[in-house]
């Protein structure tokens, strides 16, 4: 009995070791086959690295050098096409002479607008174009050149919007560029410069379009459109003119071109008196009679649009070549 427990037992650890032994080898050999994988794939890495040439030769040195030559042309092209959209900018004008220059843009501007008939309202401080703080004080000289260049690119948009139509200039923003008072550290791109405005006006349908139209099509400065909220003064569509189903009956002033409300055509006995009367008493008027087989619903009534505009100036190589630090002096051995 005694011997076999210990047969038994014996039987069982064998078993074990055996167990543990194929386990082991088996592991050995997957660990095994994944070193001569990677140990294969290291030597056909070897191999392709010995086949090429690990030095600059006369063809791909050649090849890079003609890619070099061909990408600084596209660049330099790009630059010169960009100066023809924006000016230089004027590095030897003053800080004392710009500060004259904003009051003579200043009275100029005042005087465009009001032959323009474009009313500018100003709840603050006096209307300055966004310069109001240098109306007593001049800048630093080192932002002269900048905020000359502002300075014209915003009389030029305002200007824009006088010849556009609009009626009312209810307000005008300019925010501070890098260096001002109230600016930040510098600018976002270091290629891309932008100076945002921020302005309010009131003007009809084509007004808005116009203005829109005239800085997207601007070939001296480049204007980007960055918000832009427009809110119509009629929220709702006008009243039913006439009961007749398939038109109406309008009539218009030639001169004016203002057309009969309502209360003008029930004066003169529309829907009562009979047309040649109507006609007779509108004729008084200055309007005459005009048919048309649409109803106009938009496009009469004025428009109080807000707009943020992204003044933009491209950076030529010089500037970037200016603005780009210098190496450090790399210190020699004592």
């Amino acid at each position: 009995m005694n011997s076999k427990v210990w047969l038994t037992v014996f039987g069982i650890f064998a078993l074990l070791v055996i167990a543990g032994g194929g386990f082991y080898t088996f592991s050995s050999y997957g660990k095994y086959s994944e070193a001569m994988a990677g140990w294969d794939s290291k030597v056909s890495t070897i191999e392709s690295l010995e086949r090429r040439i690990p030095f600059p030769n006369e063809e791909n040195s050649g090849v890079l050098t003609k890619e070099v030559e061909t990408y600084k042309t596209a660049v330099k092209a790009l630059s010169e096409t960009l100066k023809s959209f924006q000016r230089e900018l004027n590095m030897t004008l003053l800080n004392t002479e710009f500060q004259v220059l904003v009051k003579e843009r200043v009275e100029k501007f005042r005087t465009a607008a009001k032959e323009g008939g474009m009313e500018i309202i100003d709840e603050t401080t006096a209307f300055q174009l966004g310069f109001d703080g240098y109306a007593s004080s001049v800048p630093a000289q080192e932002l002269v050149p900048v905020l000359d260049y502002e300075l014209e690119a915003i009389d030029h948009l305002l200007r824009k919007l006088v010849a556009s139509g609009a009626k009312t200039l209810a307000g005008f923003e300019r925010d501070f560029i890098p260096g001002e008072v109230g600016g930040g550290e510098k600018q976002d791109s270091g290629v891309v410069h932008k100076y945002p405005v921020r302005l309010r006006f009131r003007g009809s349908h084509e007004t808005f379009r116009k203005f829109i139209n005239e800085l997207a099509n601007d070939r001296q400065f480049f204007y980007i459109v960055r918000v832009l909220k427009v809110k119509n003064e009629v929220l709702e569509g006008p009243l039913k003119l006439s009961e007749a189903g398939g038109g109406f009956v309008k009539y218009e002033n030639p001169v004016t071109k203002e057309v009969a409300t309502p209360e003008k055509l029930a004066e003169w006995g529309q829907g009562t008196a009979p047309d040649a009367d109507v006609a007779a008493k509108a004729k008084e008027a200055g309007f005459i009679k005009a048919d048309q087989d649409a109803r106009v619903l938009m496009g009469l009534e004025q428009l109080d649009v807000f707009v943020v505009v992204d003044i933009t100036r491209f950076l030529g190589p010089e500037e970037l070549a200016a603005q780009a630090p210098e190496p450090e002096q790399k210190k020699g051995r004592k």
